[in-house]
């Protein structure tokens, strides 16, 4: 038994080892951070669509097309950061009741599962984390590479309900905002080491 304990962990650490290597050997991205990486839009009550930014964040990007097993992704985004430039919205968005940035001032998505779909055609299988809740998220997208720059565009749909945001009896109603929130990726990026 007690072989058979030693051998056990000694695949496992070979194992792990093996996988931090090939991780490590995938190239890591640094991101142009603009305004417009990060968008979303809504509905307000009545229908009339609105567009918010979230210029604050931090991404974490290890990514090849010819080794998805080993791709990964972390952002993690200062909802603070999250606005309409409609001082209304603005100062409402931050309080409990929606985004609730001083309880949950962080969201992160991370994606270790990616997909081909075809030509420059992907998903990444992640998790959205907002609010406290977490929950999957797919994440279809566009990439395209030339030498070290890379070019990211990808969008997304939410439910804003199922991760709390206006889900007080008061606003969880259409008619105070539309339940969807589309998110959209407009990426750049750099490959470490050129």
């Amino acid at each position: 038994m007690m072989q058979f304990l030693r051998s056990f962990v000694l695949v496992m650490t070979v194992t792990s080892l093996a996988a931090n290597e090939a991780r490590a050997a995938v190239p890591s991205w640094s991101v142009a951070k603009t305004p417009d990486t990060i968008t979303w839009d809504g509905t307000e009550g009545g229908g009339k669509a609105f567009t918010g930014r979230c210029e604050a964040f931090d991404a974490e990007i290890a990514f090849d097309p010819a080794d998805l097993e080993h791709s990964s992704v972390k952002v993690v985004i200062d909802m603070a950061s999250c606005l309409t430039g409609d001082t209304q919205k603005d100062a409402y968005l931050p309080q409990e009741g929606w985004f609730d940035v001083q309880a949950f001032p962080k969201a992160v998505f991370e994606a270790t599962k990616f997909r081909h779909e075809g030509g420059n055609k992907y998903v990444a299988d992640g998790t959205l984390t907002l609010r406290g809740v977490m929950k999957p998220v797919n994440l279809p997208f566009s990439l395209d590479i030339d030498g070290a720059k890379a070019h990211v565009v990808g969008e997304t749909t939410l439910k804003r309900l199922i991760f709390g945001v206006g889900a007080s009896s008061q606003l969880a109603s259409s008619d105070v905002a539309g339940p969807d929130v589309r998110v959209k990726i407009d990426l750049r990026a750099t490959r470490n080491g050129g």
